[in-house]
């Protein structure tokens, strides 16, 4: 990788929050680099979150606010009654 391809990142944060971090990722025989970039790869690959679930989120909150836009169910137990007519 050349130089041209990478990034330097620097940033500052509470001091509590990072030691907190940093021992639970060394409990995991990790390093915080190491598990930032890991974390921002799998943010990436799987797109979280995507553009479709932010919409949808914002879809079930349309229809919370007003209940003629379609049903709303509190649970996955009572969607499935429904659907399945049980």
């Amino acid at each position: 990788m050349s130089k041209s391809d990478t990034v330097t990142c620097s940033f500052s944060m509470d001091r509590n929050t990072y030691d907190a971090f940093k021992s639970i990722v060394v409990k995991n025989h990790e390093n915080v680099k190491g598990n930032l970039i890991r974390y921002m790869q799998y943010v990436i690959e799987y797109d979280t979150p995507n553009a479709e679930t932010i919409d949808a989120i914002e879809e079930v909150k349309r229809m919370k606010a007003d209940p003629t836009l379609g049903k709303t169910y509190n649970t996955v137990d009572d969607m499935m009654k429904d659907l399945l007519d049980v």
